[in-house]
């Protein structure tokens, strides 16, 4: 399952690094997930904001 970046990100690089198809850029404020995103979860493991979340879980929450 894909995932998207909440308004919890600090834009603090973690994320971008990890992700293996580059599917991570700077957005602004905050960084934004493409849909190229193939659910690697590296990404979801680097971030210390609990930033990162299933799209999934995201539409739950509004």
């Amino acid at each position: 399952m894909p995932y998207r970046i909440t308004d919890a990100c600090t834009a603090c690089d973690q994320c971008i690094d990890v992700c293996p198809i580059q599917a991570i850029s700077e957005g602004d404020p905050i960084y934004v997930i493409d849909d190229t995103c193939c659910d690697f979860e590296e990404c979801l493991v680097m971030c210390d904001d609990d930033a990162i979340v299933p799209i999934e879980e995201s539409a739950e929450h509004g």
